[in-house]
């Protein structure tokens, strides 16, 4: 199951020969040309104030999510591992996100306000067009906001519900190893009783008579800098798990140009046992020979998509198959949990993989948004 070209304007400016100076060509010139150039520099400024907006706001969503699972497995995770070091770097590193997200959010805000004032025009930019080169520029000495910082906050937390996670099953293993030698020693001592009672049998009557669990393949991005890597250090395996700790990610080489052919970009599918319990992990399948594509924007709608898999599979168990029927009519089979994954990845992206749906209703969104 699985950023825009500007184009700049050059203004040319035609200037009559038949002036009183050449002085007053010059001036008039350099007056307009600068005009334009503040302009420019404004509209640009605004285009990519927007673009940063926009992504710090996705990533502050990402974090807000990780940080509610995070918590989540701090709390079940009490009692249940060997030794608390793992829950220790855990509740650090959530203490660490809080405090980022509070920052970029606080951050954001005053981004957004600098962004929403450069579309007011200023009482001087006529008089002087200076001014609007100096404002644009201001944007971008101070905003702070960094969509870095907060996907490094996504990857420590996905780190360490994982290693929780590694700790917890630790802790289960041990368990179950002492449950399995408390059962062996009932059956043992079950046994011992049987054996004991055979033999009282025996001695009594030798005394009386002498004895005897489908894959997502989304198109190539469109533009370089939707190739691009989000942040360098991304890891898709934290990534998933912050979003769906509930799931694991296999890896398989070529297992993309497997299920699809030569020229896939990039794919996965997450595997689901119906016969099984909602509280199952859910494996996850990439092809290891494209680590790098589910870095960039095309490759994590396929693990955003593969996720919410994951999120359905806890929240509906095995009558998955049927939980979407009477929300996407017209499909039959997987296609309606296909659809509603894709459904999921809009809400959180804001765009889906594409290879199920572009576009989903109202009741459809709100539905796929309860799994976040």
């Amino acid at each position: 199951m699985k950023f825009s070209p500007r184009t700049q304007m050059i203004a040319a400016l035609a200037v009559s020969t038949v002036l009183v100076t050449s002085t007053a060509v010059v001036v008039g010139t350099n007056y307009v040309s600068t005009q334009h150039s503040a302009q420019q520099a404004l509209v640009d400024s605004l285009a990519v104030g927007q673009e940063k907006v926009d992504a710090v706001t996705e990533r502050i969503a990402d974090l807000e999510l990780a940080l509610k699972n995070s918590q989540a497995i701090l709390s079940d995770s009490s009692g249940k591992v060997l030794d608390d070091s793992s829950r220790q770097a855990l509740e650090k590193s959530i203490a660490t996100a809080q405090a980022t997200l509070k920052a970029q959010k606080s951050e954001l805000a005053k981004l957004k306000t600098a962004v929403s004032s450069l579309k007011t025009p200023a009482p001087l930019d006529l008089v002087w067009p200076y001014g609007q080169e100096q404002r644009a520029q201001s944007v971008k000495e101070t905003d702070k906001t960094s969509v870095e910082s907060l996907v490094k906050s996504v990857m420590a937390l996905g780190q360490g519900i994982q290693n929780v996670q590694a700790a917890q099953t630790a802790w289960q293993a041990e368990q179950d190893r002492i449950a399995a030698e408390q059962v062996a020693a009932e059956a043992a001592a079950a046994a011992q009783a049987a054996a004991a009672a055979r033999r009282a049998a025996q001695a009594q009557t030798l005394e009386q008579t002498g004895g005897s669990t489908t894959p997502t393949a989304p198109a190539p991005p469109a533009t370089a800098a939707a190739a691009a890597p989000v942040t360098q250090g991304f890891s898709a395996e934290t990534y998933v798990t912050a979003l769906a700790p509930n799931s694991y990610i296999v890896w398989v080489n070529g297992m993309c140009a497997s299920q699809f052919g030569p020229n896939v970009y990039v794919c996965g599918y997450a595997t689901v046992n119906l016969r099984g319990s909602n509280t199952d992990r859910v494996p996850i399948t990439l092809d290891s020979s494209l680590t790098d594509r589910y870095a960039n924007s095309v490759g994590i709608s396929v693990l955003v998509h593969e996720a919410a898999h994951a999120k359905q599979w806890l929240k509906y168990g095995p009558s998955i198959m049927t939980a979407y029927n009477a929300l996407v009519p017209g499909q039959t089979g997987s296609m309606p949990v296909e659809w509603m994954a894709d459904c999921a990845t809009i809400v959180k992206l804001g765009y889906s993989t594409g290879a199920y749906t572009r576009s989903c209703t109202a009741d459809q969104l709100a539905e796929a948004a309860t799994l976040w």
